[in-house]
């Protein structure tokens, strides 16, 4: 007896003989497959030919370099343009899918084997088409709001031109920078991190820190200025006759902002007169332009850690503040950390950053009394680690997340075209041709005179001057009064 199987077309009995689930499950990992399997080679290679242009161009981007890729999905507008690519592609995914299960007919080897439904189908088989198609939904409305959310993290980092962008604590606003960075030439960030918390009714700027990035030499330095740094030097006169701020660097800008009309009469919309005295103020203490701002949230911090997993950091006693306490500590007061080199999760890691009233005991007994200055080379050390945690980090995966962890800890004034270029640099910070310096006692600057007094740490002008020469190249590469000449004050 003939089957009545052999009077169909070629295709149609392929179709009879494949499997609807499996076709189904092949359209699922790449569009083509399923039809292909199915007897339809044409329609196959029709799903699949958009599918494998694409993977084509994501390998070829990988080929030149994840940083390069990395690069262009900063720019404005790349991350749009992949939300829009991944909701195509869902569709498309979704379409072979489709067709590959519900257009493929099972014939069970019995007619009772296999409950059917509507249209001649195994149950069975539309089970798996519509599970395979949610799990497909599911995963393109991830890659969505992944990419949202960066581009919406990236937005609160970098600032776009002539667009003023709250900062993450304070009242502090960027304001758009002049300088356009070629990627040829030294950048200078100022990174101000704030004490503004709980209880805290003034918003001083206790973490005072620049970071100078070389793309030319590929060399990077970090300088710390100690908040209790006094008469550091003004851009004029017009508020102190001799041009010197008779007070706490880490109070300039609340003074400022105080007394706009008498600090920044030509203060125009969009700027922050404390920001701006602080930028000029740093600048000619360290005899360079600063190119840049960065706004630290200095408690935010300890959520950054958390999200990247954690930091190693090392100490070579036992640190402890025994009246440590904090909006990160839950209500505790006092915190010990041990000697050697840990995992620190969030809390605790910006406990090492803050302490600067505690005592680290060494192994042999010895005591030494924390301060200023040494917070300051732990703060160093702290980001430092936080950069190699994300030198680390696979962050084509993680990106999403650590954007949003950063976007709610760190806001620039650096654009947003330029932020590829600028992340190019962060592997700088960690390389072994990092200067880093805390420009504190004794080497820098003189303790108070009257100390029970007024705690005002006096400037050692020339050490500062020698120490940002060898930094920077040479005298020749200072700029600013204070720095850049030898005169006693800004011009009239």
């Amino acid at each position: 007896m003939v089957s009545h199987m052999t009077h169909l077309p070629p295709a149609t009995r392929a179709a009879r003989r494949s499997s609807a689930a499996l076709a189904a499950a092949l359209s699922f990992v790449l569009p083509g497959l399923g039809q292909a399997y199915a007897g339809q080679p044409g329609l196959g290679l029709l799903f699949a030919a958009p599918i494998l242009v694409l993977i084509g161009m994501i390998g070829g981007a990988l080929a030149v370099g994840t940083d390069t890729l990395l690069r262009t999905l900063l720019l404005p507008g790349a991350l749009l343009a992949v939300f829009g690519l991944n909701l195509g592609l869902m569709v498309w995914r979704l379409i072979a899918i489709g067709q590959a299960g519900l257009a493929t007919t099972a014939v069970p080897r019995a007619a009772h084997a296999v409950p059917m439904a509507a249209g001649g189908r195994p149950r069975i088989a539309l089970a798996v088409v519509g599970l395979l198609m949610i799990v497909t939904l599911a995963m393109h409305v991830w890659v969505a709001a992944a990419t949202i959310s960066a581009d919406v993290a990236l937005a609160r980092i970098f600032t776009p031109p002539n667009q003023v962008v709250p900062p993450t604590f304070g009242h502090v606003d960027p304001v758009d920078p002049a300088y356009r960075w070629e990627g040829t030439e030294r950048v200078n960030i100022l990174l101000i991190g704030s004490d503004a918390g709980p209880g805290r009714e003034d918003e001083l700027t206790d973490t005072i820190m620049l970071v100078s990035l070389d793309p030319v030499t590929r060399t990077a330095a970090m300088v710390s200025i100690p908040r209790d740094t006094g008469y550091v030097p003004l851009p004029d006169r017009s508020v102190y006759s001799d041009g010197i701020f008779p007070r706490r660097i880490n109070q300039l800008a609340s003074d400022a902002n105080a007394d706009p009309a008498a600090w920044c009469p030509a203060l125009t919309a969009g700027e922050d007169c404390g920001l701006q005295m602080l930028r000029q103020t740093v600048g000619l203490y360290l005899g360079l332009e600063i190119h840049n701002v960065g706004w630290v949230d200095l408690l935010g911090f300890a959520e950054l850690v958390d999200a990247i997993g954690g930091v190693e950091l090392c100490l070579p006693g036992v640190l402890a503040d025994p009246e440590y306490g904090g909006p990160t500590w839950e209500g505790q007061t006092g915190v010990v950390l041990e000697a050697g080199c840990h995992q620190y999760d969030g809390p605790h890691a910006l406990a090492y950053a803050r302490i600067r009233m505690g005592t680290l005991t060494m192994a042999d007994g010895t005591v030494e009394t924390q301060d200023d200055f040494l917070r300051a080379a732990r703060q160093q050390e702290f980001l430092l680690a936080v950069q190699q945690k994300f030198a680390t980090t696979n962050l084509l995966i993680s990106l999403p997340g650590l954007l949003t962890a950063v976007s709610q800890t760190v806001t620039t004034d650096f654009p947003r075209t330029q932020a590829g270029d600028l992340a190019s640099l962060a592997p700088l910070i960690t390389s072994g041709n990092i200067d880093r310096v805390v420009l504190g006692w004794p080497g820098y600057v003189d303790l108070p005179v009257d100390p029970l007094n007024y705690y005002l740490l006096v400037p050692r002008r020339d050490s500062v001057r020698d120490e940002m020469a060898r930094l920077l190249g040479g005298e020749a590469a200072l700029a600013g009064w204070y720095l850049g000449s030898a005169a006693d004050g800004p011009p009239s």
